[in-house]
């Protein structure tokens, strides 16, 4: 009988100093809970508002980075998102056209909007210059020859729940 309750305090003894362990450390876990809170407040949009104004949101957000960064956006459209454990992906697809110093500079500014956007892919085009009479016949306009098109995949997460 004695063997029996020496086997089962020896069960329990790691038990419990993980448990005093955990004890010990629980200002330290509540920290670097609450520091992780944060991080995903600034990384990740809120699950308070719905997936579709949240990509609206987004949308508005980046049209404005890129306007300001002197380019002209041709198109957006915001695609279909998928949920990912506890996430759910806000896709946006967007094709501007402006200058290699612009595109640059909203490349740049993308970098600072939070909740974070990140560039899933780009695909870069260099502007034919138009070659018709009716263009040629019109009033000349001093054109960059660096001048692009260019259409970006976007990706932002929403909290789901």
């Amino acid at each position: 009988m004695r063997q029996a309750y020496v086997g089962e305090i020896d069960k329990i003894t790691p038990r419990a100093a993980r448990l005093l362990g955990l004890i010990e450390s629980e200002e330290s876990l509540t920290q670097s809970a609450s520091g992780m809170a944060e991080v995903l407040a600034t990384s990740a949009y809120s699950s308070d508002v719905d997936s579709a104004t949240t990509a609206a949101s987004m949308q508005q957000m980046v049209r404005e980075v890129m306007t300001s960064a002197g380019l002209s956006v041709s198109g957006s459209q915001i695609l279909p998102g998928e949920n990912t454990e506890g996430f759910e992906n806000l896709n946006l697809d967007i094709t501007v056209v402006g200058n290699i110093n612009a595109v640059e500079e909203a490349l740049s500014n993308l970098r600072m909007i939070r909740p974070l956007v990140l560039v899933e892919s780009v695909t870069i085009k260099k502007l034919r210059a138009t070659r018709t009479r009716a263009a040629q016949k019109a009033k000349p306009k001093k054109t960059d020859e660096r001048m692009l098109s260019v259409r970006l995949r976007l990706l932002s997460m929403r909290l789901v729940g």
